[in-house]
């Protein structure tokens, strides 16, 4: 059997993650001296309700590392092979850190994949992984589609708020007055290699949410081939009508609705919805 481990950051629902067997790997949030398991001693919800309350900024880190070889070795003794796929190289260490750690285990039944995304772009791929697993390709087929499945995954997120951005380095906090004074938007993209960049900027968070739907009608793609993600963090109303305008728009098949968890939400605040996919083939 492969088993398929991943990091919290994925945000993969809890009923998918069950279906698949999917192992997750739980980032590390930090308020303060008090540093928690993401959805383990934290849910999604108790996160921004502290993020939101504003006395202290958290800080995130990747899951410990002997957590991950213990779960390996006792994947290995119970004759599995594994695939460990990680949020993307340029947002966190894990991924340098476990290829180091697994780097002399037998290639043939350990591999380490970046996903080079986060959040439900990684949790895209993380499915699709999941999927070819339980559809019966061995472990050679799967680790050969990985890179083919990594390309494909897109990911587009309108940001209401850049307080969070700025607290947490990612902008300076002039820039951050100076949009916020001016109700500026940022729409972020996930690029090739898993960095984050500004694909557009819009006023109004309606004309950011248009830019979405417009961007996605514009890939041109049948989405009911391939599984579309609609993510939010807290502004559920708006990823919904997000979603209920392209339903309307567009022909689609599977939607995944849920919510960012706490390692992408603590950079980028309340208020972002975001769309991801993987291309079809």
């Amino acid at each position: 059997m492969i088993k398929i481990i991943a990091d919290s950051a994925c945000d993969l629902p809890a009923e998918l993650v069950e279906e698949y067997g999917i192992l997750i790997m739980p980032m590390h949030i930090s308020f303060g001296e008090s540093t928690y398991d993401d959805q383990e001693e934290l849910s999604t919800d108790d996160f921004y309700q502290r993020l939101t309350a504003g006395r202290e900024f958290p800080t995130t880190s990747y899951p410990a590392i002997g957590r991950y070889q213990n779960a390996v070795d006792a994947e290995l003794a119970a004759g599995n092979q594994v695939l460990i796929i990680t949020i993307a190289e340029p947002l966190s260490g894990c991924y340098d850190s476990l290829r180091l750690l697994f780097a002399d285990y037998p290639q043939d039944r350990v591999a380490v994949v970046d996903s080079k995304s986060a959040t439900l772009g990684e949790g895209a791929v993380v499915l699709a992984a999941a999927r070819l697993a339980a559809g019966g390709c061995s472990f050679g087929e799967l680790l050969a589609a990985m890179p083919g499945l990594v390309a494909r995954s897109q990911g587009y997120g309108a940001i209401n708020n850049l307080t969070y951005l700025a607290r947490g380095g990612r902008i300076s906090g002039t820039a951050a007055t100076v949009a916020t004074a001016l109700n500026i938007k940022p729409v972020i993209n996930i690029c090739p290699d898993g960095s984050l960049e500004v694909a557009q900027k819009v006023r109004g968070m309606a004309k950011a949410l248009a830019w979405l739907a417009a961007r996605v009608k514009q890939d041109g793609l049948d989405f009911r081939q391939t599984t579309l993600f609609v993510s939010y963090i807290v502004q559920e109303d708006s990823a919904r009508r997000l979603l209920e305008q392209l339903r309307q728009e567009l022909e689609l098949g599977e939607v995944v609705f849920s919510q960012i968890g706490p390692t992408v939400g603590t950079h980028l605040g309340p208020g972002c919805v975001a769309l991801f996919y993987l291309r079809p083939e």
